[in-house]
């Protein structure tokens, strides 16, 4: 959100005028002209200030204003819809002297207005306030604000939306969809002008979830936790399995080792013989199997130890399986 600050109420004194200098991003010219607003603004001053210089054109003589205020090369320069009969005229006046154009429009003017000019300009500024004074209430006009927003787009286009008039710490949090606030009073009425600008512009990085988005926040970190939680509980499992699936391996092979040292002791046609992997399957200093085997299963000693049964068919060939203590320690994914 930037913030274009009026000097209305300080324009008699340069001084404050070049410290809002500093800490603003553009500095607003308010041009009345005592016809189209009941109040005149004196000529203004270039008070050399550095930011860019957003006027403000509520005047009725548009290209004498246009041909006086160019002189202070603004960025941008607004004039009312309601001011003139030549809307396209005036916009293509202002863009021969090089400067970006803006259509302004009083709180009672519908955003319908606009709409045939809107391809052509730079920036919208909604009045909040009837234009020729500072300091008063604001007037809600967010739904003119939500209009301009959706159009542009809707309609692929690029201009700015300016708000002007009685913002403060308060109105400008229902003006989201703005580019640009202009402040005056609530600045300039203040000792501390930093103070007052960045607490504009950090209202809506400060700006709290409403119930719907935080519900809506607090929906998606579920999906995510649970997504997280199957997928690291998914991990484990198969890293349990594989490391069942070695353990098992390892097993067998002692067995294997078993029976070629116990030829005479292995199971003859049709029969079988179940070794107890604790005690049976040790040979001397060769361990074949830990004494205190724990399951990859549950993490914890067998409940009713393991085994291995040899089975043969023919008195020749045999075949090993692992038998465990329970199901839970089966090597299962």
């Amino acid at each position: 959100m930037k913030i274009s600050a009026s000097f209305l109420k300080i324009q008699d004194k340069e001084d404050k005028i070049l410290e809002l200098d500093k800490y603003t991003d553009y500095i607003h010219y308010d041009v009345m002209d005592g016809n189209f607003t009941e109040r005149k603004t004196p000529s203004l001053t270039d008070f050399n200030v550095e930011k860019p210089k957003d006027v403000h054109l509520m005047v009725t003589e548009l290209k004498e204003y246009i041909d006086l205020y160019s002189s202070l090369n603004p960025l941008f320069m607004t004039f009312h819809v309601e001011a003139t009969d030549d809307v396209m005229g005036i916009i293509d006046y202002i863009k021969s002297k090089g400067i970006k154009v803006g259509l302004a429009l009083n709180p009672e003017t519908s955003v319908s207005v606009v709409l045939p000019y809107l391809e052509y300009v730079d920036l919208v500024l909604v009045m909040s306030v009837k234009p020729g004074a500072g300091g008063q209430a604001f007037i809600d006009i967010t739904d003119k604000i939500k209009e301009l927003d959706l159009y542009r787009k809707d309609n692929n286009l690029s201009y700015l939306i300016e708000v002007d008039g009685g913002i403060n710490d308060k109105t400008a949090g229902l003006l989201e969809k703005a580019d640009i606030l202009v402040s005056g009073s609530y600045i300039t009425d203040s000792d501390n002008y930093f103070d007052k600008v960045n607490c504009l512009r950090g209202i809506f990085m400060n700006k709290g979830f409403t119930l719907a988005e935080l519900m809506a926040v607090i929906v998606i970190l579920g999906i995510i936790a649970v997504i997280a939680t199957t997928t690291v509980d998914r991990s484990i499992k198969n890293s349990r399995y594989e490391t069942c699936l070695a353990q098992e391996k390892n097993i067998i092979e002692g067995a294997k080792m078993w029976a070629t040292d116990n030829a005479s002791l292995l199971p003859s046609t049709g029969g079988s013989k179940t070794l107890d992997v604790k005690n049976d399957l040790q040979n001397g200093s060769t361990v074949y199997v830990e004494e205190g085997l724990k399951s990859p299963m549950t993490n914890e000693e067998y409940s009713n130890g393991t085994s291995v049964k040899i089975s043969s068919s023919n008195g020749t060939s045999y075949e090993y399986e692992v038998i465990y203590g329970n199901d839970k320690e089966n090597c299962t994914k």
